[in-house]
């Protein structure tokens, strides 16, 4: 009895230290909870008090107010649209109950019942998350929740936009009817591809009002919302991106994108359909007629024109605006686009608005563009000048009144299985699609196509692909195209035939662009090398639209106007001076060809670095970068912001013919060649170039300040020495049609020309006191122009002109460390007697130096002898002293050897000191033989001086 009694009291005791052990745990729970609590408390207070005051019944002035583009004082440029144009409101009752029902099955199913917050759809979406594996069916936002983010809030993860987000639906549900939120929420939705807004993505994925969506088609539209770029039935892809093999395409008019279906919108369609089913929203019957429907060929992007000044520059402004959102903020690809189209942001740019439309209306008159030199074909095709390729079809010749694609008879053949062979190299090309270096596919394209407009200018016409599954093409050993006959036989329709054998393709089975794009093409961009603000720019000529192919920022082969980046400023900041010399005499490379040739065919001799600019010398700027070697010339290249040079394969940039004469594998952009310039302009500091100065939201609070990058790439001396170089060149070198007054002197402009081989591309690059801008003309295709380098800087000076019209005379900013030196132009050194008494007149020059780096040493080049005037020889003893004249000559640190140039005499040659003793008088008095020494006047006669106002171009040379 006592044991039981004991054991009962042992007992007792146990249950009471375990219930007190419990009692402590709870109330440690109680009270972290209520610290927890207040820890919550106080954000939420902290984060309502910062909350702004809302007006609900003003929603849709805030609709109205998508983000403006400005220029720098603030005037409008554009409203930022999506490709709908502006938003359009939808009334609740014109909404379509398919539509609706379909929002509130995928995102709120109990939106008509809650007060704004749903704890149960919370609670829910975080279970349905497990279930599916991490992966979110439905969101924990309400519809009204999502409205308030849409109106008031960012797309931040945080807890405080949470709160804030809360606290405005309650401010909605407590101002509005659930029907005006809904309207409202139905119109403020993201739907990517451009849309805002039901009314906006029936137009963008059907071309149709909203009204007339089917069940399929509401489904669809409502699962967007969750992921757009995921859920989004189109996707826009640059043409060299499309694979016809895997892409449906879908829109294909754009000369430049191709708009192709994306079927990752199904499961989520599907979804959509089978919860408005579960909840008898719709009938077993119509939930399998729409999950059957086949969408692919209802979807019709809907195009709207762009409107005002073309979109080259905004297209940047956009870019630029959503990768600083990106890199500066830490933005998604999505969050960025929704802060740059839904946001109402004030976007700053730094577009001149006076200039850009200057710019625009010179680009317009086809008066300031060259001609083409048109080689036709007996069928009138325009052919390469040299290999006699057909370039651009005449359009007659490829496409017939019906539309239908002509490839004739002797493009094609038939092998012993029946296959259709189309041979190579004839209207159609054959691109092979790789795959981790590997042939996946076969890609068939039509060839350009040109026509011409009433002035007799060219319009190309940019071929597409023809349209033949993959699994029926392949290679023969030649590389012609093998379409099986298994796809003739099953495709009887594919290949017509006509009266003469040719096949007959119709047009819905190739693609071609309606629109002709002007030949030839150009760009221009102007900048203010101080700041880096792009101050104008135009990425093509006679073209509209929105997403355009911008020439402005695609790279094109530079030619000479590479120079002063890549050859002379490395030169001057590696111990060459302005005055320093090298022997312009005929170059060989490896092979004993030789190369390069210079600009008007001909060789100077002994020049100066100024005079390899000024005069655009190849064999001179290929010695120097031999001597400097090609990588310097690319790490001055990249310090100036070149972003194109190929260093990697086995086809690059790491030679001569690319650093010292433009014969790049890829090119220079001319947005990057402006600002590659502007930091020569700009005393050595190079301003990375910017579209845009700063965005605000629209109440004007500060968002995002574009400061821009900046690093020096040389001394002040030294881009002064290089930028009065480039004066020389305008002054009195091959960019003269750029001067802006006669002299050169009231607005002096700094610049160099480039001209590539056959005149594809022509260039001018230069800059003032004021503003740095680049030119560049040529074709789409390599065409030769009528005009090299000459035109691009007659159209620099037409639109610079404008540009500085009423602006005073200013002058480059000297820095007082460089000084003005007299020199021998032939050596390079101080001048002496002899510098002064050359037979070409004087030599003696002033140059520029930093200081310390005039040369010290006196001119030994310039040499005087006796010579027998009567055989041009040098004088012995025996010469009668009245035949006996001292003469000056030259004598070149290398002598030169004509007969081993293949009979080659640079200009200077017949200065240079003779050689060979007078032989006609001796102790015989014996009687000269006439005209043996190539050194006699004669020679010198027979060389005609260079008329430098009268040059005209060697077609054949690449500037």
């Amino acid at each position: 009895m006592s044991e039981n009694t004991e054991r009962k009291k042992k007992t007792t005791k146990k249950k009471k230290r375990r219930f007190s052990i419990i009692k402590i745990l709870i109330l440690t729970i109680l009270l972290l909870g209520f610290i927890g609590a207040g820890a919550v408390g106080g954000l939420v207070v902290a984060t309502l008090k910062s909350a702004k005051p809302i007006d609900p019944t003003k929603i849709y002035t805030i609709l109205d107010e998508n983000s403006f583009i400005l220029d720098k004082e603030g005037n409008l440029i554009e409203k930022v649209e999506r490709s709908d144009g502006l938003r359009t409101i939808v009334k609740y009752d014109e909404i379509p109950q398919n539509l609706k029902d379909a929002f509130i099955a995928i995102e709120d199913q109990d939106f008509f019942t809650h007060k704004g917050i749903s704890p149960k759809r919370i609670i829910k979406s975080a279970i349905d998350v497990v279930r599916a594996g991490g992966n979110p069916v439905s969101g924990g936002s309400t519809i009204t929740q999502q409205l308030a983010k849409n109106l008031y809030l960012s797309h931040d993860k945080t807890y405080t936009r949470k709160i804030k987000e809360a606290y405005y639906a309650f401010q909605l549900e407590k101002h509005l009817r659930k029907e005006q939120i809904f309207e409202a929420y139905m119109n403020t939705a993201h739907f990517g591809g451009g849309a805002n807004g039901v009314q906006a993505a029936a137009f963008t994925f059907f071309s149709k009002d909203v009204s007339e969506l089917d069940l399929a088609e509401c489904a669809l539209i409502a699962g967007i919302t969750q992921h757009p770029s995921k859920y989004s039935p189109l996707k826009t892809l640059r043409k060299e991106d499309v694979d016809p093999e895997k892409h449906h395409i879908v829109d294909d008019s754009d000369s430049i994108y191709t708009v192709v279906y994306d079927d990752r919108y199904k499961d989520r369609q599907q979804l959509v359909l089978r919860v408005m089913k579960n909840k008898n929203m719709i009938t077993e019957e119509e939930y399998n007629q729409a999950i059957n429907e086949d969408l692919k060929p209802r979807l019709k992007p809907g195009k709207q024109q762009s409107q005002g000044i073309s979109s080259f520059f905004v297209d940047l402004v956009k870019q630029d605006v959503i990768e600083a959102l990106k890199k500066e903020l830490g933005k998604t690809d999505e969050e960025a686009l929704d802060m740059l189209y839904n946001q109402g942001l004030r976007i700053y740019s730094t577009m001149d608005l006076k200039m850009q439309k200057s710019l625009e209306t010179v680009y317009q008159d086809s008066k300031n563009f060259p001609n083409l030199i048109a080689k036709k074909d007996g069928a009138g095709n325009l052919i390469n000048n040299k290999s006699k390729a057909i370039l651009m079809y005449k359009r007659e010749n490829l496409i017939n009144s019906k539309e239908e694609l002509i490839i004739p008879k002797s493009d094609y053949k038939y092998d012993a299985a029946g296959n259709l062979v189309l041979l190579k190299g004839k209207r159609l090309s054959f691109e092979p699609l790789y795959e981790n270096g590997e042939v996946k596919g076969i890609q068939v394209l039509v060839k350009d196509a040109y026509i011409q407009n009433s002035a007799k200018e060219y319009l190309m016409l940019k071929g597409g692909v023809l349209r033949i599954a993959a699994q029926h093409k392949q290679y023969d050993e030649q590389k012609n195209l093998v379409v099986s006959k298994e796809f003739l036989d099953s495709n009887p329709q594919f290949f017509q035939k006509d009266g003469s054998e040719n096949l007959l393709i119709s047009k819905d089975d190739y693609t071609m662009s309606d629109k002709g794009v002007i030949q030839p093409q150009s760009s221009m961009v102007i900048m203010d090398y101080r700041s880096g603000e792009i101050k104008a720019l135009v990425g093509g000529r006679d073209i509209k639209g929105r997403k355009l192919y911008n020439r402005a920022t695609n790279p094109r082969q530079p030619g000479s106007s590479i120079k002063p980046l890549s050859v002379f400023t490395p030169a001057l900041d590696n111990g060459w001076t302005a005055a320093s010399v090298v022997d312009d005499v005929p170059n060989y490379d490896h092979t004993g060809k030789m190369w390069p040739r210079n600009y008007y065919n001909s060789f100077w001799g002994l020049s100066t670095l100024r005079d390899g600019v000024q005069w655009s010398m190849n064999v001179l700027s290929v010695k120097v970068v031999e001597r400097l070697g090609v990588n310097t010339s690319v790490e001055y290249l990249k310090k100036m912001g070149i972003t194109t040079v190929d260093e990697k394969g086995g086809t690059n940039d790491l030679n001569l013919a690319s650093m010292s004469l433009g014969g790049m594998t890829r090119g220079i952009s001319p947005l990057e060649m402006t600002a590659a310039y502007g930091s020569l302009a700009n005393q050595g500091v190079y301003m990375k170039p910017k579209s845009f100065i700063k965005i605000t939201d629209r109440e004007g609070n500060l968002i995002l300040e574009n400061g821009g990058y900046k690093n020096r790439v040389v001394s002040p001396e030294v881009a002064y020495i290089i930028t009065d170089m480039m004066r020389s060149v305008v002054s009195g070198g091959t960019g003269q049609r750029a001067k802006l007054d006669q002299g050169n002197a009231n607005i002096p402009v700094a610049g160099k020309t480039g001209t590539t081989t056959d005149n594809y591309d022509a260039w001018f690059v230069g800059y003032t006191p004021y503003y740095v801008g680049a030119v560049w003309i040529g074709n789409d295709v390599q065409i030769e122009l009528n005009s090299g380098s000459a035109m691009s800087a007659q159209l620099w000076k037409t639109v610079m002109a404008q540009v500085h019209q009423g602006l005073p005379a200013k002058n480059f900013d000297r820095p007082e460390n460089v000084i003005s030196v007299q020199v021998d132009k032939i050596s390079g050194k101080r001048p002496t007697e002899l510098s002064l008494r050359d037979p070409r007149g004087s030599q003696v020059h002033t140059e520029l130096f930093v200081k310390g780096t005039e040369p010290k040493e006196h001119d030994d080049v310039h040499v005087e002898v006796e010579i027998d005037t009567s055989t041009g020889k040098l004088a012995t003893p025996y010469c009668p002293p009245t035949l006996v004249e001292k003469r000056v000559f030259v004598r070149r640190p290398i002598p030169y050897n004509p007969s081993a140039n293949n009979g080659i005499v640079p200009r200077d040659y017949p200065y240079e000191v003779p050689t060979a003793e007078c032989t006609a008088h001796s102790q015989y008095n014996q009687d000269p033989p006439a005209g043996d020494n190539p050194t006699t006047p004669g020679v010198i006669d027979s060389l005609p001086e260079l008329d430098i106002n009268n040059l005209t171009e060697d077609p054949n040379y690449s500037d």
